[in-house]
């Protein structure tokens, strides 16, 4: 265990954010085009509010933020959009400990899985199975943040970190 606000050490894979900065991957040349996906990382964080990540534009995305301490999920695949939100059952997911989150979809069924124990299972709407993106894949953060489609924040919402603060690891 790592004493209280020390930082991961240099040999772990892990990107620290400090609020101004966030990774950002062009898959124009590359483009997501899958009909199941996962996604699987660890999170930690003061932040109550932040973008974890985020793929995909209109109506065909993915986004994974924290909104007030809980771990907002909303995939959309052109037809309608599974949204989750997932909280622990005591306190909050911002408590500057290291946090495992899983997101599964095969076409429709999407599950998102936090610390191996809070979990939720839905579908997206209609029949579209495919998620396709060829803009960004964004990581702890974007240029616009409240653009994004799916994204919890309303660009009214004072206390919303753009970026992510804390660290982010697989």
């Amino acid at each position: 265990t790592r004493p209280f606000g020390r930082c991961p050490t240099r040999d772990e894979n892990v990107a620290t954010f400090r609020g101004s900065e966030y990774l950002c991957y062009d898959l124009s040349q590359n483009p997501i085009q899958s009909s199941s996906d996962e996604i699987t990382l660890s999170f930690k964080t003061w932040q109550r509010n932040g973008l974890i990540l985020h793929t995909g534009k209109s109506a065909d995305y993915v986004n994974l933020a924290l909104k007030d301490g809980a771990v907002s999920l909303v995939i959309n695949l052109g037809s309608g959009a599974f949204e989750a939100i997932v909280e622990p059952v005591n306190g909050k997911f911002n408590d500057n400990t290291w946090h495992d989150v899983k997101v599964t979809r095969n076409l429709r069924q999407v599950t998102i899985s936090v610390d191996g124990i809070l979990t939720t299972t839905g579908y997206t709407q209609e029949d579209y199975t495919m998620l396709g993106s060829d803009d960004f894949f964004y990581v702890g953060g974007s240029p616009s943040t409240a653009d994004l489609p799916g994204s919890p924040v309303k660009s009214t919402v004072s206390q919303w970190k753009a970026t992510h603060v804390g660290w982010l690891r697989h």
